[in-house]
């Protein structure tokens, strides 16, 4: 079984030094997103992601989906406490003023899990996102049949996760998958790899993959 976070680790999560080295702006980026799509958050944690997203959606709605309730709990109070203190976070990982927080707050839907399941339609999803979790969900048939169930059939997974290479922070290497096991992966989901990144590449400790369905 792959290597689990220990939500007692909360405070990696929201380590400064990780807009550095695993930036927002070029996460979402691989999503390509327009601002009215269906996004999972598949692993949200305390919403490193999930907020941006909430911000590049206007015309959308996030799902954020973590096993732990914790941190679901934790991301929760947050959602509520930016919006009543009327600011977003951007898509760069920064907090600002903004008028829209409320709506924010109104497009996003926290959802628990404990067997993998998502409570969305077959093919709702038109982007998931999975950041430090492949390593962690790569042998569980459930969770991938479950992401591949959600994603349209134009949809992209998006996939960002701590590289075998030798770096200061992060889980060991032992625990991690290759980048040519990670695409096996993705792979044997039924799905082609269109964007592949390299550790040094887009980011300097984390391979990311982008994957859709094949026709």
């Amino acid at each position: 079984m792959g290597h689990k976070f220990d939500p007692k680790n909360v405070a990696r999560l929201d380590d400064p030094a990780r807009l550095d080295y695993q930036p927002v702006r070029d996460v979402l980026g691989l999503l390509e997103l327009t601002g009215d799509e269906t996004v999972v958050d598949y692993g949200a944690g305390v919403g490193y992601l999930t907020l941006p997203l909430a911000a590049a959606l206007p015309r959308g709605r996030v799902v954020a989906v973590d096993m732990s309730a914790e941190l679901l709990e934790e991301l929760g109070e947050r959602l509520h406490g930016q919006a009543s203190r009327g600011a977003t976070r951007g898509t760069d990982g920064a907090t600002r003023a903004s008028d829209g927080a409320a709506a924010a707050d109104e497009r996003v839907e926290l959802v628990h899990t404990a067997d993998n399941r998502v409570p969305l339609p077959d093919g709702s999803a038109d982007a998931i996102v999975a950041v430090n979790l492949w390593h962690e969900i790569y042998d569980e048939p459930a969770a991938l049949d479950e992401l591949r169930r959600l994603l349209t059939p134009g949809g992209r997974l998006a996939i960002v996760d701590w590289a075998t290479v030798e770096r200061p922070i992060g889980p060991t290497a032992a625990h991690m998958l290759s980048l040519d096991q990670a695409l096996a992966v993705t792979d044997g989901m039924g799905l082609a790899a269109t964007a592949v990144h390299p550790a040094g590449s887009l980011f300097p400790y984390h391979y990311a993959i982008v994957a859709r369905p094949r026709a």
